[in-house]
């Protein structure tokens, strides 16, 4: 490839009219498809085949999908490469995709060709075009070079005539002799692509100044039948200059080259070779002292720039008026100064949602008040800056007001705020930019005031104060042993927050301490509750009785606890009756007709704690040793209502049951005499005892 011839640039003469950023906006608009779309590009689509030449058809202008696709997913990769290309390189949102892999439903043949264009004018601040592509070629082995999937990378002057340019790009799948490319053989095929990861290629168009040239960027499938190529790409323009950082505070000169470029190679004036990177430091440099760099591209290109360093010292400066008290405009006044090279301006306006790169802006604000404004300036050829932040005052009488809440909650207070102007006049007397309003409200007004005396419109704000509203506690506060309270809430709240983390309107608490709910109602006010949730232990019910068991003759029985201070005890003997205090004595009226008495205990804390505990006492069974079964209703049966036997002196049984004796044997009436009885029963506890004695008959 032609080498051209070098090319001296000296930084001292630069051509710039603006930033970097900004050529790129304006002078080539969506030549890295940052728009998202195909603005300002054409797309062209033909197809054609040797083997199949009824195919064949003329280019076609428009954008169609899968032969020009914008690609917008900055994490996806290309699987014909094994996921090893990313469809968008690294730093960009966007790129465009010419062509397609091929996917059943395409006809076969297929044979795709597809470009894309793209036209501008060339001056000093976009004569460096640096493309980026990524190529995946489909190989043929039984196919000539010229019959291969193809890419190419084309430059046209104004007429379509093809420029003679270093940085023309044209490759088949199976060109040997362009390095870079890696083989794969996608999942499923048996044809391996050749792709080549992302290249950047650098044109210097400086020769073209002036002139309108168009890039071609255009892939091809192969033009027998059925292999596919295709190519991502995108491009930048920028001004061909050596980026120079040598400012006020640097004892460090940085010059940067150009992107674009695989190789760089930096000399001094007198032809060392000093470094090969993309970025050379120079430390405490001589004022113009002067560096070369020559850069050869990926497609041969070479191309050598010279850079004079000098120190560049920008001061930025503005000066700012409002231009009257309705419009909120202000007017701005570059006094920015430099000792060398051209200031560019960058205005950042309202938290830098809006910005200017004129001189002097005129800007309304879309606020009124005092605002932050930032000047940024450039000092090209350098990439030196300075940067300057004021506040500025604008004024518009419509957009004075008030802010804050209409209303307040009930016994609190709410505050209501002034904006738009310099100072304000409440009527309360207050010259504050808020005021706190409290019961019982009212309408209130403000003036505001410009520092250069204008003045608003009377602006007024009724404030009132929300109704009184219920939020009722409920719940024992008092925790006995190991018991649980339930603590509630309820009335006009809409929702709560407990201490605990709760939002329901009850908890259940096992714990001693405070639990606080804040109820907020729709309008939003709020009112707590708190409970302060005590615990005690419960008093001690293990009482003792004495004696074991009572009958009929021995019925006094004694009852005691250690007495606990402010313990109350009561008694429930089992009988009907009770007893109170610590120690007690109670007399039961005994009968055959009761086993034993359940004796339970009570025991009332001082704080209201209560528990109980209860013990049995036994009954023994009361045995007359005489009864007479004479009919007088006195003594007539023996032992009813236990299991009995009667045994006669000759050790014959003469009666057994429940019922009872009556003295007779087998419906005739015993003798007068001494006979032995078993009686059996069984105490509190189920436990069987057997009763043995005499017992006299008489008549």
């Amino acid at each position: 490839m032609k080498v051209i011839k070098v090319l001296f640039l000296f930084f001292l003469v630069n051509l710039c009219r603006c930033t970097v950023l900004h050529s790129q906006d304006y002078y080539c608009k969506n030549l890295g498809f940052e728009l998202g779309n195909f603005t300002n590009w054409t797309g062209y689509t033909w197809r054609y085949s040797e083997l199949v030449p009824s195919i064949n058809s003329s280019k076609v202008v428009g954008i169609i999908n899968r032969r020009q696709t914008i690609m917008s997913d900055t994490t996806a990769y290309d699987a014909n490469t094994g996921y090893a290309l990313k469809k968008i390189p690294k730093g960009y949102l966007y790129s465009a995709r010419l062509g397609d892999e091929i996917i059943s439903s395409d006809g076969n043949p297929r044979c795709w060709e597809q470009s894309l264009r793209y036209t501008m004018t060339i001056d000093s601040t976009n004569a460096l075009l640096i493309f980026k592509f990524a190529l995946v070629l489909q190989y043929a082995s039984d196919h000539t070079a010229l019959n291969e999937p193809r890419f190419k990378l084309t430059l046209y002057d104004s007429k379509g005539n093809t420029l003679t340019d270093c940085s023309n790009y044209d490759v088949y799948s199976s060109n040997k002799n362009v390095k870079g490319f890696i083989a794969y053989t996608p999942t499923g095929s048996r044809d391996p692509v050749m792709w080549r990861d992302w290249t950047s290629v650098g044109a210097n168009l400086l020769k073209y100044m002036g002139q309108t040239i168009t890039i071609e960027f255009m892939s091809a499938d192969c033009n027998q039948r059925y292999h596919y190529g295709y190519a991502y790409f995108l491009a930048e323009c920028r001004p061909l200059v050596i980026g120079v950082k040598y400012c006020t505070a640097d004892s460090v000169a940085s010059l940067t080259a150009p992107d674009g470029f695989e190789s760089y190679k930096w000399t001094n004036s007198s032809g060392t070779v000093l470094d090969s990177v993309k970025t050379l430091k120079v430390s405490v440099p001589m004022e113009k002292s002067v560096y070369s760099c020559t850069m050869t591209s990926a497609t041969g290109c070479v191309i050598t720039l010279k850079s004079s360093i000098v120190k560049y010292t920008p001061k930025a400066d503005f000066s700012d008026f409002m231009i009257d008290c309705k419009s909120n405009t202000v007017q701005f006044t570059d006094l920015s100064t430099t000792n060398h090279g051209t200031l560019s301006y960058l205005w950042n306006f309202e938290s830098n949602q809006k910005t200017s790169t004129l001189k002097d802006p005129p800007f309304t604000f879309s606020t009124s008040g005092m605002h932050k404004v930032t000047l940024i300036v450039s000092d090209l050829p350098s990439t030196c800056k300075d940067t300057l932040t004021k506040d500025v005052e604008s004024f518009s009488p419509p957009l004075v007001g008030i802010t804050g809440e209409s209303t307040y909650c009930p016994d609190l207070t709410t505050y209501i705020k002034a904006y738009g102007a310099w100072e304000y006049k409440w009527n309360t007397g207050s010259k504050a930019d808020s005021i706190e309003i409290g019961s019982p409200g009212g309408t209130f007004w403000l003036l505001g005031y410009s520092s250069t005396g204008c003045v608003s419109d009377t602006i007024y704000k009724t404030i009132t104060e929300e109704p009184d509203w219920k939020l009722v506690t409920q719940g024992d506060t008092t925790i006995c042993g190991s018991a649980k309270v339930i603590l509630s809430v309820s009335g006009d709240a809409v929702s709560y927050s407990w201490n605990t983390g709760s939002k329901n309107d009850s908890i259940t608490v096992s714990n001693a301490g405070k639990y606080t709910v804040i109820g907020s109602n729709a309008r939003g006010c709020e009112k707590s509750g708190t409970f302060n949730v005590t615990a005690y232990a419960l008093p001690v019910v293990n009482f003792s009785l004495s004696p074991n068991a009572i009958d009929s003759r021995h019925n006094l029985l004694n009852g005691s606890i250690t007495q606990e201070k402010g313990v109350q005890y009561n008694w429930n003997m089992g009988d009907g009756l009770s007893e109170t205090g610590s120690v007690i004595q109670h007399a039961y009226n005994v009968s055959n007709s009761i086993l034993y008495y359940t004796i339970t205990l009570m025991a009332k804390s001082e704080h209201s704690c209560v528990d109980s505990s209860f013990k049995y006492i036994d009954i023994v069974p009361f045995v007359p040793n005489v009864f007479s079964p004479n009919g007088d209703g006195i003594n007539d049966v023996f032992m009813p209502g236990f299991e009995l036997e009667i045994i006669d002196r000759n050790g014959i049984q003469i009666f057994k049951g429940n019922t009872g004796w009556n003295g007779l044997h087998n419906g005739q009436p015993s003798d007068p005499d001494t006979y032995f009885y078993l009686i059996y029963y069984c105490d509190s506890r189920d436990n069987i005892h057997i009763k043995k004695g005499y017992i006299t008959l008489i008549r």
